[in-house]
């Protein structure tokens, strides 16, 4: 007869995680074993999520600005903004390549958006691989493309660690909890936790 027959609570060991072992409680009504972000705003994945629609929803807001200006600029006479026409064309075509860079960023978030909505480990891994590689090309730009002072240029790289650092955090702390068991599509129900709501399911 197993111990759970006995009615005997089963407890976790090496062999099986905190996250999975077997209780009589519902999941939902147990305790919150994973961290919180920042010590008490959201579990990591509500974290994730929600940093990633943040920023969906600023790229596609910054998408339809700078579409909106490239048309208004490539379609206006040189007069209407005192400019020549080699100058409208310049601006219409800078703005168009913004608006890729907002769309590529848009369907990088996106995907971080699916990654943490499926507990792939995989895919977050990429996410902060991206992370990482958005990090060191704003370090090239500050570095190469910069004509500010040495203080300043050094606030810069200060301002876009900390950014980074930040970007990281949650998602780093996602693959954590999955890699362990302790976060997963099963036990997220005991493992959902929001400071401004309730969001156990």
């Amino acid at each position: 007869m197993s111990d759970v027959e006995k009615g005997e609570t089963v407890v976790a060991s090496a062999a099986v995680p905190v996250a999975v072992a077997a209780t009589d409680i519902p999941m939902r009504d147990q305790e919150k074993i994973g961290a919180k972000c920042c010590g008490c705003l959201c579990d990591y994945r509500r974290a994730v999520v929600a940093i990633s629609i943040i920023y969906i929803v600023r790229y596609i807001i910054a998408i339809i600005f700078t579409t909106t200006g490239a048309t208004l600029v490539g379609t206006a006479n040189a007069e209407s903004f005192n400019m020549t026409e080699e100058e409208q064309t310049t601006m219409a075509i800078s703005m168009g390549g913004a608006a890729a860079a907002w769309a590529i960023l848009l369907c990088c978030n996106i995907f971080s958006l699916v990654a943490a909505l499926r507990y792939s480990v995989c895919m977050l891994s990429t996410v902060v691989l991206l992370i990482l590689a958005g990090f060191g090309w704003n370090i090239y730009e500050i570095i190469a493309v910069s004509v500010a002072d040495t203080g300043v240029i050094i606030g810069s790289i200060i301002v876009v660690s900390i950014g980074c650092a930040l970007a990281l955090y949650p998602v780093v702390g996602l693959i954590l909890e999955i890699k362990s068991g302790i976060m997963s599509k099963e036990t997220y129900p005991r493992e959902a936790y929001s400071c401004c709501c309730s969001p156990k399911v």
